[in-house]
């Protein structure tokens, strides 16, 4: 159960945000004025929010209008939003919640816009790093992930499943109904992983990372032609290797434990593309094992109007931790998560910077650091809004190691 409550918006006394009207010129873009609405979960009261904040993204353009908690007493902007299609994007939290909200709206008029605050997923280990993009000439087997507990609790990767969430590339996810809504399962495409275990055998202390290669080689020592660049990682004391054993191009690393497959599709190597893709951190409910849940054809879904593949599917409930990774050109980002999973979305640019491509240009996706303890453990920020969470753009791929600084 949800229920709402008005921002009414620009006027300190109320809680309405407005943005005036333009001035009437044709030539000029206009400015509109939009009403938000709040959607809290039931037994949660606007006023049990803090750090709340709305942010209006124009998926054009890019450029943000963000509004500010006022210890409380509800939000005031006077801010100018010009007409176009927008994200609005509410966050905050609670003494027992992360609380995060997404709603998409055309604004060309005047609106009244509903954001539905849904409880946040998470359980301790969370995606601290993500390399995919590659180098040239057209390398991409130096790919990796780091896992990372985040949290003050041993945690476990026995049974956990990652995958890549199919949607297209640079356009509207096929599986979106006619309004744009995404389903509340994640079709996976490529190949999905899942780590081995009888639940117990695996465990992550907190604060440490756990390195899963694509192929756990060093890659920095990889000949090269005059076309070549190098690799910026080295990968042969990665934790975890991904082996496909369908593909005959793979390979097994004496002394590095495999994870194994859940299910494939397509693909040489488990792959998110050079451009990147949404990934998933998932968890069965207890008592139900990765053999099991693959078993079950209600597991599936064929993929929607060609139905040319059946695609595992993960319910969005399932999911620990989630990063909504897209092309980096403007107008061409489009959401594969549910805001409970992401409310916003990371990208690595290109060699060129902003609007150019991030394939083969050897740049990694990390969260910033938000503090360090006295004992020396980093923590990363998580608010499951990876437009905050991670450095934007990209860095130098850094598996394994971690900052000694606050970003």
């Amino acid at each position: 159960m949800f229920k709402k409550t008005a921002l009414l918006l620009a006027l300190p006394a109320t809680m309405l945000l407005a943005w005036a009207c333009g001035d009437g010129d044709d030539d000029v873009a206009k400015n509109y004025s939009v009403t938000v609405t709040l959607i809290t979960p039931e037994d949660i009261a606007i006023t049990d929010i803090t750090d709340l904040k709305i942010v209006a993204v124009n998926t054009t353009t890019g450029v943000e209008a963000t509004l500010s908690d006022l210890n409380g007493d509800g939000l005031a902007m006077e801010a100018s939003l010009t007409a176009g299609e927008y994200d609005f994007r509410a966050s905050g939290t609670t003494d027992d919640f992360k609380l995060n909200g997404l709603t998409s709206v055309p604004v060309y008029e005047d609106k009244n816009v509903s954001i539905v605050l849904n409880i946040v997923s998470g359980d301790g280990l969370i995606f601290k790093e993500i390399y995919y993009t590659g180098v040239m000439s057209y390398y991409w087997k130096d790919g990796f992930f780091e896992l990372y507990n985040n949290s003050d609790e041993v945690q476990y990767l026995d049974g956990l499943i990652v995958g890549i969430v199919d949607g297209g590339f640079g356009a509207p996810s096929a599986w979106a109904d006619e309004s744009g809504n995404l389903p509340n399962r994640y079709p996976l495409t490529n190949h999905a992983i899942y780590f081995p275990g009888s639940g117990t055998q695996y465990p992550v202390q907190p604060g440490e990372g756990v390195v899963v290669a694509t192929v756990a080689i060093n890659h920095s020592a990889r000949e090269l032609t005059d076309e070549d660049e190098a690799s910026p990682v080295d990968l042969s004391h990665a934790n975890w290797n991904i082996y496909i054993p369908a593909q005959a191009s793979d390979i097994e690393v004496e002394g590095i434990p495999n994870t194994k497959v859940a299910h494939s599709l397509w693909g040489f190597d488990f792959m998110p593309g050079v451009n990147g893709a949404a990934l998933i951190l998932a968890k069965l409910p207890e008592g139900v094992s990765v053999e099991n849940y693959i078993e079950d054809p209600n597991s599936f879904q064929k993929t929607p109007v060609s139905g040319t593949w059946n695609q595992l599917m993960i319910p969005h409930e399932y999911v620990i931790d989630g990063v909504d990774i897209v092309y980096p050109l403007e107008g061409q980002q489009y959401k594969r998560l549910l805001p409970s999973e992401d409310i916003g979305m990371a990208w690595v640019y290109g060699k060129g910077g902003p609007g150019t491509s991030s394939a083969y240009s050897g740049k990694s996706l990390r969260r910033k650091v938000i503090s360090i303890t006295a004992e020396g453990k980093v923590v990363y920020k998580d608010t499951n809004n990876s437009s905050e969470d991670f450095i934007i753009g990209g860095q130098t791929p850094t598996p394994g190691v971690h900052p000694v600084k606050i970003d």
